[in-house]
């Protein structure tokens, strides 16, 4: 009986500490800032937020990969305050050969720890400023539109995106809980081919537009939606077993709240019969931004005919 009545007191005590923000409250002028909805203080944008809020479309090379696989990779992202590990899921699932195909992508978990400094600058509710939750789904189709092997034209393909609101967290500005989409075009050539190697350039362009919170608060916003221009350009090399690739990519958002974040990324693979393995480089090239890495496998299931 003991033990029960200490247990309540230990959990109503949590509850109670978990509930104190008073701190919170004079820090940020609560409610008389922007209200009393604690979540509308948050300024949704990607220099304002965890990584994987508004991940910045990963550059892909104009034509349909019609193997079915599966992907999975840890991440580790750290710089302009915050450090963050998760885990990073991906399906391919071909729907016609060298035509179209559907993609799957999930954050299962994410940990994270952010600076004093930064907590403070997000509007953070933990005060202690570290935890961990779950990230959000995001699915795409990408159809192709022009094949270099069949017309005189490059690769071109089109891409519709869009994430989901499974991810947790706004209160701790790590994810957005509300919608975002994009559309891109992306184009490639082969500039050099052999029996065992091959040279790619590529590049795209597109529109990625996402909900906002509008509380006129430094660093928010004045309006409830905020659209960017998405772009890349990249190259990828293949010799063999071995694939190597290299873009930068980004996208321009109209609020100018850090909304524009811009990667350089590497990546480099190794493949067996079934499975790959990879390492990926992502030097952010802004001041407030950050740099990742990640190690993964990929396997594949079946080659679609």
């Amino acid at each position: 009986m003991k033990k029960i009545v200490y247990l309540v007191l230990v959990l109503g005590t949590f509850q109670l500490n978990a509930q104190n923000l008073d701190w919170w409250d004079a820090l940020h002028d609560y409610p008389n800032a922007a209200g009393t909805d604690r979540d509308r203080y948050i300024s949704i944008s990607p220099g304002y937020m965890g990584p994987n809020a508004l991940r910045v479309p990963v550059l892909r090379n104009g034509k349909i990969d019609n193997e079915l696989w599966t992907e999975t990779s840890f991440e580790y992202h750290y710089g302009n305050g915050d450090r963050t590990v998760n885990i990073w899921s991906e399906f391919n699932i071909p729907l016609a050969k060298d035509k179209a195909l559907l993609y799957v992508q999930s954050v299962p978990w994410e940990w994270w720890r952010v600076t004093t400094e930064i907590r403070n600058e997000r509007r953070i509710r933990n005060q202690g400023g570290e935890g961990w939750n779950t990230g959000d789904t995001a699915f795409g189709v990408i159809l192709r539109l022009a094949n270099e092997n069949k017309t005189r034209l490059p690769n071109i393909t089109f891409r519709a995106h869009s994430k989901t609101t499974t991810g947790g967290n706004i209160s701790n500005a790590r994810n957005t809980d509300a919608s975002m989409f994009f559309w891109e075009m992306t184009t490639s050539k082969t500039i050099f081919e052999s029996e065992n190697s091959s040279l790619l350039l590529k590049g795209m362009i597109g529109f990625y537009t996402w909900q906002t919170n509008k509380n006129n608060l430094p660093n928010g916003s004045d309006f409830f939606q905020n659209d960017a221009g998405t772009y890349g350009v990249g190259i990828e090399y293949i010799r063999g077993k071995w694939f190597v690739g290299s873009d930068v990519a980004g996208y321009h958002g109209y609020i100018q709240n850090r909304d524009t974040p811009t990667f350089w990324r590497t990546q480099v693979s190794y493949r067996f019969k079934h499975i790959a393995l990879y390492s990926n480089i992502n030097f952010g090239l802004n001041s407030w931004g950050w740099n990742t890495i990640s190690i993964g496998y990929r396997h594949f299931f079946k080659t679609i005919e």
